[in-house]
């Protein structure tokens, strides 16, 4: 097969995989808003309910933006997945109406796209921007969440240009062509906190001139390398595009360039709500609205709003075709002065940063870039990564395989690969970080050695350090001890399967009331003994478990951080609680067989770690739950319920 052929055949392949996984999802979307009714949804965290229209103004792009909050006034939205970005369908309470377009039901409901989710309020960025709020409201909406294409559409964009036009990348990534390197002197600055692992990282990613891999185990200061290759990139005179499959992650950049490289002009590109507030003054829409142009922005949407206010009390066919008239060319003018000042905010950063779908945002259609980066790349589809990659004639990859894989709905078999792991299998591409700053080297012993070789060391100023050694906090027995085992075995603590989520077989989740228990208790003895709310984290495999433990400690311990492990990764606290759920007759371990999951749940914790979970289920499942029971058993202070 020549380069030509292996070429359309990777494309075709990797097309392929991305027109099945969006099938499955709109499959399951479709599924889930036929058979299962709103308030199903809303416990599936899918919807919201009868919530109130409390405003209507402009929005992004001209579009008319609604501002809704809870059914009762002062009360918080219930849990919810919904996030900036969403595509999302707003309707009467109740109702069951197609989005408009769809040919049923116009009057009822309307597509949107979800603004942002803070608090007690949601808003939502409504169609095209010349329609109104339907009567059929009647100052309340229920909206529920659609499959979303849009990350879909962009990924075949991209594949469908990499078949017309293979970049040089592309031949190396195939292994049609040799990795090319530059004997670029590497400097530090004097103070330079980098280990040698780290600088041998940052020389490897600067040094190459198509592709270089920073292979960061947990702790190991992989986001403190990627800094330091953007400084030293942007030192070259290099333009750089950033990237992440998550906002979380790129966010954690956005504030560490800001904090240590504040001197580097970047913006944050993508939705308002999904940027935490240490990157909010990095946003494309702070930077926007502080600029000159940006003042001349707020005067038209002022005009604007000011018009849409007026319309409602225009009476009369001819006074209300010249009201919407008037609105119409406001909008144009809006989005004609929006564009400039987006084009010439962007256009002055030397280091740009967005999640991977946002790199085919219309933002940066007329924008290059020498080097694109992407952060959390095990995370990603091969597919996915091509939507940045193709940008810039060079390419950084970091993360760690042996942490979560991309999230895909296709059979086990069928998963499709990581750019990450085809990379790493390059000879000379990828580079170890091998110092850990995190973890007690109990807590981190099972995951260094069986999965890293015995090369991911401890520093010595985390290799023994507990609880009982922050200010404050009492020696107790848990305070005392980096790993903890409270072990279910015999005390009769089944796992129940979520009723909301039998719908649908394959979004079947676990409970476990008996280990959320535990749990809280565990939580109480270390507040107890002193150890501060914001050091402790609750996390769990299994989203029925998170919204249960959520309960608990929303009603005891509000400030402990609860979520799942998925939604972890990254963080670290100096002690994480981790229900393992799953106890039952089979020994079924599910999808905690992983190994990925259970090492990402494990090296979240700094100074202790309590796990929770039945042994007798789990001690065997894996060869990595095996080994971790394995170690819990000799090195860890274990508790059996049953006594």
């Amino acid at each position: 097969m020549d380069n030509d052929q292996a070429v359309q055949a990777y494309v075709a392949k990797q097309i392929e995989h991305t027109e099945k996984e969006r099938s499955l999802e709109a499959a399951q979307s479709q599924q889930l808003q036929a058979a299962v009714a709103p308030t199903t949804l809303q416990k599936l965290g899918l919807a919201l309910v009868s919530l109130r229209i409390v405003h209507v103004r402009t929005g992004l792009g001209g579009r008319m933006a609604l501002t809704l909050e809870a059914p009762i006034a002062g009360e918080p939205l219930q849990p919810t997945v919904l996030r900036g970005g969403d595509i999302v369908r707003v309707e009467a309470p109740g109702g069951s109406g197609k989005a408009k377009g769809a040919g049923e039901d116009n009057e009822a409901a309307m597509s949107g796209v979800v603004v942002s989710v803070r608090g007690n309020r949601l808003v939502v960025s409504l169609g095209s921007g010349d329609e109104e709020v339907p009567g059929a409201w009647r100052e309340r909406c229920t909206v529920r969440k659609l499959a979303n294409d849009t990350t879909y559409r962009r990924i075949l964009h991209a594949l469908r240009d990499l078949s017309q036009s293979p970049p040089p990348l592309l031949g190396v990534l195939l292994g049609h062509a040799p990795r090319q390197t530059a004997a670029d002197p590497v400097a530090f600055p004097p103070d330079s906190p980098l280990n040698e692992s780290q600088r041998k990282a940052v020389r490897l990613a600067v040094q190459s001139r198509d592709v270089a891999l920073v292979h960061g185990p947990p702790g190991t200061g992989k986001t403190q390398t990627v800094v330091e290759i953007v400084r030293q990139l942007h030192g070259r005179g290099s333009r750089v595009l950033v990237c992440a499959p998550s906002n979380t992650a790129v966010d954690n950049l956005v504030e560490r360039l800001a904090r240590l490289r504040p001197s580097i002009p970047l913006v944050r590109l993508g939705h308002a709500a999904r940027i935490l507030p240490a990157a909010a003054a990095y946003s494309l829409d702070a930077q926007a609205s502080a600029s000159d142009d940006g003042a001349l922005l707020r005067d038209v949407r002022a005009e604007l709003d000011a018009a849409l206010g007026r319309v409602a009390a225009v009476r009369g066919s001819g006074a209300r075709r010249r009201a919407h008239e008037e609105i119409r060319q406001l909008r144009r003018e809006f989005r004609r002065r929006e564009a400039l000042v987006v084009e010439r905010t962007v256009g002055s950063a030397r280091v740009v940063l967005c999640t991977l779908g946002g790199a085919a945002a219309r933002e940066l259609r007329s924008q290059s870039f020498g080097v694109c980066i992407v952060d959390e790349a095990t995370q990603a589809t091969e597919a996915e990564c091509w939507v940045a990659a193709a940008r810039a004639p060079r390419l950084v990859l970091a993360g760690d395989h042996h942490q979560l894989p991309p999230t895909t709905r296709l059979p086990p078999g069928e998963a499709p690969a990581t750019m990450f792991g085809r990379v790493l299998g390059l000879p000379g591409a990828a580079c170890m970080l091998e110092t850990q700053y995190r973890m007690h080297r109990a807590v981190a012993h099972v995951s260094a050695t069986l999965l890293y070789g015995g090369r991911l060391v401890p520093h010595a100023a985390v290799a023994d350090h507990l609880l009982r050694d922050l200010p404050g906090v009492a020696a107790t027995d848990d305070t005392c001890a980096p790993l903890v085992l409270l072990d279910t075995l015999g005390a009769g603590m089944l796992e129940t399967a979520d009723p909301a989520t039998l719908v649908l077989a394959d979004a079947e989740s676990k409970s476990n009331s008996g280990e959320a228990a535990l749990v809280q208790a565990h939580v109480a003895r270390l507040l107890a003994a002193g150890v501060a709310p914001g050091a402790i984290a609750v996390i769990s495999p299994y989203t029925a478990q998170v919204r249960a433990l959520k309960a608990l400690m929303r009603a005891q311990h509000p400030e402990i951080e609860v979520g799942s492990v998925d939604g972890f990764q990254g963080r670290e606290k100096d002690a994480v609680v981790l229900s393992l759920v799953r106890c039952n007759d089979a020994h079924d371990a599910g999808f905690l067989k992983d190994y990925r999951r259970i090492n990402v749940a494990v090296t979240r914790a700094r100074r202790h770690l309590c796990v929770v979970g039945d042994s007798e289920t789990l001690g065997n499942a894996s060869p990595f739950l095996s080994a971790l029971f394995a170690h819990l058993e000799e090195c860890a202070d274990i508790r059996y319920v049953d006594q």
